[in-house]
């Protein structure tokens, strides 16, 4: 069992099934080489980030510039937002609470968030400038927080 916590009350995250943990394997298979070739960040699975003291969300997948995992308290989880928050949404979320989820990242300094739709094969990229939908040949990428970082959204949803 996973768990969040949203405005101060424990919430149980529904168990993963296989189709979601396939894409996160695969999101997780595109960063984790980008980061061994280009070591300015660490990418993580559902690693606990603390983004106000009544809110502590784990996204599938995130990343951390450098400079903030060497500050991290080995002992504690995150005391900051992950520069970047990947959400493999499941069918049982409702699209209020994966609305509000996002806008929390945001709010509390995340750079961008990613919704992967696996049914829909589709990547929704969240920022501050908006929101921009990716899907089949199109190229997914982050210039402002993983510079040269690329890869066609097919890939994700093989």
């Amino acid at each position: 069992m996973r768990y969040e916590l949203r405005d101060g009350k424990l919430i149980t995250m529904a168990n993963a099934k296989a189709g979601q943990e396939q894409t996160k394997s695969l999101i997780l298979c595109a960063l984790v080489p980008y980061v061994v070739q280009y070591p300015i960040g660490r990418v993580y699975a559902e690693a606990s980030f603390a983004l106000s003291p009544s809110r502590v969300y784990a996204p599938d997948v995130s990343f951390l510039r450098m400079e903030l995992a060497a500050k991290a308290d080995p002992d504690r989880i995150f005391q900051s937002a992950a520069d970047l928050a990947v959400e493999v949404v499941s069918e049982s979320e409702s699209a209020l609470e994966l609305r509000q989820k996002i806008q929390d990242y945001l709010d509390a300094g995340t750079k961008a968030v990613w919704a992967f739709y696996p049914k829909l094969q589709v990547v929704a990229v969240y920022d501050q400038m908006g929101v921009r939908e990716f899907r089949g040949e199109q190229v997914l990428e982050a210039p402002a927080i993983q510079p040269d970082f690329q890869v066609k959204v097919t890939q994700f949803f093989e």
